[in-house]
């Protein structure tokens, strides 16, 4: 995929992107996922004091290669580009294109190249997997610099529906009295956002009952040392402080609860004839 020639007095570099295979038509639709878009790091590669940095640039219609070659003091870059067709899985180069730029003749010369081609693409773990069908080779590229903003709102708003429909399904299995179902749900909400105090609070729920009250109650901490409001966790962990007979640490939950207008812990503690 990549070609160098390297000597004493010159350094030409031969950055080609993509190896050429035949095109074909596009078939998904789906939505790009925004994290492809931006700067990522294709080659840095030193040798004998030469050094050749390239960027790949991906934006909505278009692929750029950026290089930058480099020799001591003295530093040249060139990029070229092409048109481009991209969907949730693959990315088609439209057109094949070169530029070369050079600091002084025969010293110090770049060359980018972008050949026609479709390549699939996978990201993970910010990371970019490019591969074309017809080879073996798959590329790895690391982010070079930070995503888009529409990159990290995309990721945002992706992690906040995972989380919530979680958060719901753990619900369902909750009031289903499937309770272990339940915890595996919340869990996987957690995963997604720890700082979920919700998910936290309905965990400690289905672990209390399955009478597993220590483990509520390490939930219901987590769910109030996020959200030092969330009196539901107050209300729920002086029940469960009350199942393991420890009454004056649940009164003091109940008054927590109640403070913060909590109806039920305001009924118990008025049945008791404690003030809050």
């Amino acid at each position: 995929m990549l070609l160098r020639k390297i000597s004493l007095t010159s350094f030409i570099v031969v950055a080609t992107v993509i190896a050429v295979v035949g095109g074909s038509a596009l078939a998904d639709k789906s939505p790009v996922n925004p994290e492809l878009y931006g700067s990522w790091n294709l080659l840095d590669l030193e040798q004998a004091g030469m050094r050749a940095k390239l960027l790949l640039i991906i934006e909505e219609n278009k692929v750029i290669a950026l290089n930058t070659c480099s020799f001591g003091e003295y530093s040249v870059t060139v990029q070229t580009s092409s048109a481009a067709e991209i969907t949730a899985d693959e990315i088609r180069i439209l057109e094949s294109n070169f530029a070369t730029k050079e600091y002084s003749p025969g010293f110090l010369q770049c060359k980018a190249t972008i050949k026609a081609a479709n390549a699939q693409y996978q990201l993970r773990e910010g990371k970019l997997f490019l591969s074309v069908p017809e080879q073996e080779e798959t590329v790895e590229l690391t982010r070079s610099g930070s995503p888009p903003r529409a990159a990290t709102q995309y990721k945002q708003s992706r992690e906040q529906k995972l989380e919530l429909a979680y958060t719901n399904r753990g619900t369902a299995y909750l009031r289903k009295g499937q309770y272990n179902e339940a915890i595996g749900e919340y869990t996987k909400a957690l995963k997604m956002n720890p700082h979920y105090p919700i998910a936290y609070c309905n965990r400690g729920m289905a672990y209390a009952k399955n009478g597993h009250y220590e483990q509520a109650i390490a939930d219901y901490n987590q769910a109030l040392s996020i959200d030092p409001k969330h009196s539901t966790s107050y209300y729920n962990r002086g029940i469960a402080h009350l199942r393991l007979g420890d009454s004056k640490q649940a009164i003091e939950d109940f008054q927590g609860a109640a403070k913060l207008d909590h109806k039920g812990a305001q009924s118990y503690l008025k049945s008791k004839g404690v003030k809050w």
